[in-house]
């Protein structure tokens, strides 16, 4: 709908499950349909409306240095560090083209609209490029501003200096370029007319007695564009002025043009803390803010600051309280709810890899209350929940209550719609859902991790958003590391069984509100919204089951051991150590309600992790049969799951209907599917119905169910192949 503003976007680094770090913020944009962050091996994660996620993967592992959208077109550009352009279309998630660059790319700028790309290199030379939208490519164009020409005569005896920054002229961006060389000289250069209008800076090098200085970061600091902010390695902040579209050519010859407007003392240049980058936001017609963030190994500062016209007047300044060095900021504006007031929001990347947000209108309250006698009151702020970086997930578990019900894509848009953005402050945590609405729509994702913490997740939506997070703990009320190795949860009575490491099985039993409000029962703490019990067992816990509102539940551990623990007060109701061909414990557990011929029987069927298979009476724990089903060779079991078929499934004559009823083993292991008869295996008898070998070698196998009554497994390989059958 073109009558509608589209969102902002932001493009942003994504912190991968490893340890390479973040490394900057680039540009936002305003495109309708996605932002974007990039990291370290290749991949671009892209954050869309209504919260709707894609992966665009590079065909090598290489970082990107920058990335700008070409506003509402669906494509995204990217430099990385081989100076290879890459042309992205965003709808279908695919690189249409590889640009390569012959010389180091510094500085990269996308003129909107207009589609024209300006590269600066490590020559001191602009290149200019166009984007062809319909064949989704690059076009070289033949114009070129070389160093020589935009540098002047004295051209450091014909030697390159770097292009940090190439920006359009505010008011005049089809007609003058802004080139700002690393070494402080600037540049505005005419395109039409191929000659430069003016330059300034060239003191903040050529003169002997000063320190040598590099630039680090640029902005305009004003909307007319007269004036330009630079901040330098050394820590120094200058002002320069520039002459805009409305002046004559020669009307800055009033003043030297190689001394700034105005020095800005901050603090910065004390410790030597490099400006690495610089935003202005206009606030009213003789005034602005600008926004300094300085780091370096040994300090950071971060400060805002309010910019008038008049440059005697008394500087205004706020120093953000962050805890930590901020790598990277932009502003996004537009991300709340659409019937609402706009708000902008300044997003931070911290060194960690947080994204803390701050709402601008807050800082800008802040500051003009400092003018006046009343104290201000500090902006608050929130951190960005991730929900894919760095998350050290080790077990998860998937639940959804109605595995028949579908649903169309605009019922998936209006759930979507509800929540709120990544980047947005307002309405966090405001989700909420009916009893009877999620059994029929909503999905719930739990995963235990890796420091002994459990989160829950709503899955109703592309985007995971995490709705509430257990840390466990221990008897004295100390935290727990210990990984996670197993979890189950039961919904209809809200009981969490978990399982660690270390041995440790923990009940933790929800409690529901009278409103009935199914995620209600995942916030607070331990005593005031859940209960928990706790017992030790010998060994690593490697597998948990239970039944829906049952009494009890069934444990396995890596030294072999079966035991079957009442609900209530988590002790144990009895033991079994099963042997192993190898070295190995307990891979599976299933409790199954066996009937055949008129005779039903509860059963308790183990999966070892050398593939044996062993059914235990449910009640004492008795061995049913004493000659395990096994493969010919111990392999690793993936995954062990009762199926049983239905009369409809398969053609037959009545005289087969028990057959086709007959329950199955479906076994899964790294290198093979095998199906074997339940009944048979009860007697100690192994009878495959089937056996498919697999190409490959598989490390994941997860039983999904259709629409009608159809059963499939998915497969993931370790090459990274995944399959459905």
């Amino acid at each position: 709908d073109s009558s509608q503003t589209p969102p902002a976007c932001l493009l942003l680094p994504f912190r991968v499950p490893t340890d390479a770090p973040p490394t900057h913020l680039s540009p936002p944009s305003l495109t309708p349909s996605a932002a974007s962050r990039a990291c370290r091996n290749g991949q671009i994660k892209l954050l869309g409306r209504d919260n709707t996620q894609a992966l665009l993967q590079s065909p090598s592992p290489i970082p990107s240095k920058f990335m700008q959208f070409a506003d509402g077109q669906g494509v995204l550009l990217s430099v990385n560090t081989q100076n290879q352009i890459e042309v992205w279309d965003i709808d279908t998630k695919r690189l249409c083209y590889l640009h390569p660059f012959e010389k180091q790319i510094t500085a990269f700028t996308v003129l909107q609209k207009s589609f024209y790309i300006y590269a600066g290199d490590s020559f001191g030379n602009v290149s200019l490029f166009k984007l062809d939208l319909g064949q989704r490519c690059l076009v070289d164009l033949p114009y070129c501003i070389p160093f020589a020409e935009s540098y002047g005569s004295t051209a450091n005896g014909g030697n390159g200096v770097d292009v940090a920054f190439v920006s359009p002229q505010p008011l005049a961006e089809s007609n003058r370029l802004l080139i700002i060389f690393r070494d402080g000289v600037m540049t505005l250069w005419d395109i039409k007319a191929s000659r430069v209008v003016f330059v300034s800076g060239r003191t903040t090098q050529q003169q002997s007695h000063q320190e040598e200085k590099n630039v680090t970061s640029s902005c305009w600091a004003c909307s007319k564009g007269s004036k330009v902010a630079i901040g330098y390695d050394s820590g120094d902040i200058y002002l320069w002025a520039i002459p805009d579209i409305f002046s004559a050519e020669n009307s800055s010859s009033s003043s030297n043009p190689n001394l700034p407007l105005q020095r800005l003392n901050l603090g910065y240049k004390l410790d030597k803390v490099p400006i690495i980058s610089l935003r202005w936001v206009p606030s009213d017609g003789k005034s602005g803010r600008l926004y300094i963030n300085g780091f370096s190994e040994h300090a950071y500062l971060y400060q805002v600051l309010i910019l008038n016209e008049e440059s005697e007047s008394r500087i205004v300044k706020m120093v953000l309280p962050i805890t930590e060095a901020c790598q990277g900021m932009e502003f996004v504006t537009g991300l709340s709810d659409p019937n609402k007031q706009r708000q902008t929001v300044l997003v931070l990347l911290l060194k960690s890899g947080q994204i803390c947000l701050y709402d601008d209108s807050e800082i800008e309250r802040y500051l003009l209350q400092s003018q006046s006698r009343s104290p201000p009151t500090l902006p608050s702020h929130s951190f960005v929940k991730q929900p894919y970086g760095d998350s050290g997930i080790n077990v998860a578990k998937f639940y959804t209550s109605d595995r028949t019900a579908t649903a169309n894509e605009d019922y998936f848009s209006t759930l979507a719609s509800k929540y709120p953005w990544l980047l947005s402050m307002k309405d966090k945590g405001q989700i909420s859902a009916s009893l009877s609405n999620i059994h029929k729509t909503r999905n719930l994702y739990i995963t235990g991790h890796m420091d002994g913490t459990i989160s829950f997740w709503d899955a109703s939506c592309p985007l995971l958003l995490q709705i509430f997070m257990i840390k466990q703990q221990h008897e004295d009320n100390t935290s727990s590391r210990a990984r996670i190795t197993s979890l189950q949860f039961d919904m209809s009575s809200s009981i969490l069984i978990s399982g660690d490491q270390g041995g440790t099985v923990r009940v933790i039993t929800f409690k529901k509100d009278s409103s009935d409000n199914i995620l209600s029962i995942l916030q607070g703490k331990q005593g005031d919204n859940y209960d928990a019990r706790s017992i030790k067992l010998k060994g690593a816990v490697t597998s948990t089951s239970m039944i829906s509102n049952s009494k009890h539940f069934a444990v396995g551990t890596e030294k072999g051991i079966v035991s079957v623990i009442k609900v209530d007060d988590a002790t144990i109701l009895y033991q079994k150590q099963l042997e192993c061909r190898v070295s190995g414990g307990i891979a599976s557990l299933q409790f199954e309600l066996y009937s055949h011929n008129g005779y039903d029987k509860d059963l308790l069927i183990v999966g070892m992790e050398d593939s044996s298979i062993c059914i235990l009476e449910e009640e004492t724990g008795k061995l049913l049969n004493a000659n395990p089903v096994q493969t010919n060779r111990p392999t690793r079991a993936l995954l062990l799951q009762t199926l049983e078929l239905s009369p409809n499934e398969a053609p037959g004559s009545d005289n087969h209907d028990t057959a086709l009823r007959e329950s199955l083993l479906l076994l899964c292991t790294e290198d093979a599917i095998r199906l074997f008869s339940l009944s048979h295996a009860i007697q100690g008898m192994k009878k495959i119905t089937n056996k498919k070998k697999l190409n490959g070698s598989c490390c994941f196998v997860s039983v999904i169910h259709g629409a009608s009554s159809e059963i499939g497994i998915v497969l993931v390989f370790s090459n990274g192949k995944v399959e459905t059958r």
